[in-house]
């Protein structure tokens, strides 16, 4: 009899731990999206253009490599930031509020380099930020789930160490492919 019982109360916890993952996980999304529909919206208000036209001149005459400091620190400083906040009391508010500010900036970015001539802003985009929203942003999302859900410090330390490797990968592709490609890429552009 108390076998069944302990059966039911399990399974009762996973099912209330599940509710819990989905309800932070719906919460953090919503304020990606709102700050990704607001980076959006205000792009076309205050236009990076002159920004976006050096960063691709530049590019055009060289592919080289950032240096690997500032690649960390773009990669590892929205993780960073949540696992930080993810300890202060008021985790609850401030983790979904980086999660506003991380889609304001990566939508007002990709949107930037939208701007360019026909399907090459999107082509222009889809490579500065592929591995960043291929990679990075999942990790980030898998980073705040843990730190609003976890109930001691082993849990949420657990999960950075599982997405440590995405986000070295996204480091080694953002210095060793991006820099490349869209080297390549530009100057197809400008000799055709």
């Amino acid at each position: 009899m108390k076998l069944a019982t302990k059966k039911g109360s399990k399974k009762e916890l996973q099912k209330q731990e599940q509710k819990n993952r989905d309800t932070v996980l719906m919460i953090l999304s919503v304020a990606f999206l709102i700050g990704g529909i607001l980076g959006c919206l205000l792009e076309g208000k205050l236009s990076a253009g002159t920004y976006i036209s050096d960063f691709l001149a530049q590019s055009t005459q060289s592919a080289v490599a950032p240096s690997v400091w500032r690649e960390l620190w773009t990669v590892f400083r929205w993780p960073a930031a949540v696992m930080v906040l993810g300890f202060l009391p008021l985790a609850g508010l401030t983790v979904p509020v980086l999660f506003f500010f991380r889609g304001f900036f990566l939508s007002y970015g990709i949107v930037a380099l939208m701007e360019g001539p026909g399907a090459t802003g999107l082509l222009w985009a889809g490579i500065v930020f592929g591995p960043t929203c291929l990679l990075a942003v999942p990790a980030f999302f898998v980073l705040g789930t843990a730190e609003l859900l976890g109930t001691g410090r082993k849990r949420p330390i657990r999960f950075a160490v599982l997405c440590l490797p995405a986000l070295v990968l996204c480091v080694c592709l953002d210095r060793a492919v991006v820099p490349r490609l869209l080297h390549f890429l530009l100057k197809a552009m400008a000799e055709g």
